[in-house]
């Protein structure tokens, strides 16, 4: 079925999901930055660095 014979409430739904993928998938990739971040610091401090010296702004 093409999207032009779609029925206006599937083209609704997909878009609702297409909308909830999209947020999901934002979620994932703010949760993977905080993680390599929170990663690095961890190896860094295991590696020498002093705390101190370590931006957690990022």
């Amino acid at each position: 079925m093409s999207l032009s014979t779609t029925p206006d409430s599937e083209v609704d739904a997909l878009d609702t999901e297409i909308a909830e993928l999209r947020q999901l998938l934002d979620r994932l990739d703010g949760l993977t930055h905080q993680a390599r971040t929170r990663l690095r610091r961890i190896e860094q401090h295991r590696n020498g660095v002093d705390a101190r010296w370590i931006d957690r702004s990022r």
